[in-house]
């Protein structure tokens, strides 16, 4: 008996992450994929979101922490790593040629992700 294999619906129902829109975390809301762009600073493709009843588009980055900071995941990745290793926010400043106030806000940014993911209260 072989019965051919069905596919899965493996994707998790999307909701609006916008805090101003009328269906914010709503799952009664149509969230479509809307094509995608390439970002400035390391040419990764990522994706848009349509919200049907908000009408307004959102990137995936939306759903994360980082949304708005406009910095390269690998950036976010060397401040990570070099914030493992004890250095301060001059020294990471200096490292990755930032401003340290842009470094400070990266690492609440990532500090913040971490205790979500994490659980930590």
């Amino acid at each position: 008996m072989n019965h051919a294999p069905t596919k899965l619906n493996v994707e998790l129902k999307l909701f609006c992450p916008r805090r101003g829109c009328s269906c914010y975390q709503s799952l009664d809301n149509r969230i479509t994929k809307d094509g995608v762009y390439t970002t400035q600073n390391d040419s990764v493709v990522r994706q848009m979101f349509y919200c049907g009843k908000g009408e307004h588009r959102f990137s995936e980055t939306g759903y994360c922490d980082l949304f708005g900071k406009h910095g390269s995941f690998k950036e976010y990745e060397q401040l990570c790593k070099l914030s493992g290793y004890g250095l301060s926010v001059d020294a990471i400043a200096d490292v990755l040629l930032k401003d340290t106030r842009t470094i400070a806000v990266r690492q609440r940014g990532v500090s913040k992700k971490a205790s979500v993911f994490h659980n930590v209260t």
